[in-house]
């Protein structure tokens, strides 16, 4: 069964970055999120999923590469989403089928027209998944067209910066 790894616990393999930032992403994953969000807008649905990829390290620290997002049954109106425990198998057949060694880097959820940041029930929810460095939330506001992400920190969630590179570009 697939699990949260920290990036102290995970395979971290030594790569000089391209671009100083903090979390880069497939230009697919990001492809993928948005259309995930524009279709639980439609719905007037929050969305959420999880982020998979691998992390390096250079000597600025460790970062992390998103090259695919999944998900699964969701229950979610306008103000809130959370996975179905009743379709849990669906999450971890969809880790499963995965065709690289990935890290559960971090997840991403929408807003609905109020725009990018995290709220304390995202923060806590974050925070009891993610401590480390390498733990990123991405929020995207398909209303408003704005996207964010965050990066963990002792003292809460941080704004990150990002990359978003074409699906040719090899990272790993």
């Amino acid at each position: 069964m697939p699990r949260i790894t920290q990036h102290t616990e995970a395979r971290v393999t030594d790569r000089k970055r391209m671009v100083n930032a903090d979390i880069f992403f497939s230009e697919s994953a990001v492809c993928d999120i948005i259309a995930h969000a524009d279709k639980g807008a439609s719905e007037n649905a929050e969305v959420m999923g999880l982020l998979a990829g691998r992390v390096h390290r250079d000597e600025k620290g460790t970062y992390a590469v998103v090259e695919r997002t999944v998900t699964s049954g969701l229950l979610s109106d306008a103000v809130s989403v959370r996975f179905d425990h009743s379709d849990m198998g669906t999450l971890f057949d969809a880790l499963d089928d995965l065709d690289f060694e990935y890290v559960i880097v971090g997840w991403y959820h929408s807003h609905l027209g109020i725009g990018c940041f995290m709220s304390d029930t995202d923060a806590a929810t974050h925070g009891s998944a993610f401590s480390d460095d390498t733990g990123f939330a991405l929020v995207i506001d398909p209303i408003r067209e704005e996207l964010k992400v965050f990066k963990s920190s002792k003292d809460g969630p941080k704004e990150a910066s990002m990359v978003i590179m074409d699906d040719h570009t090899q990272m790993a």
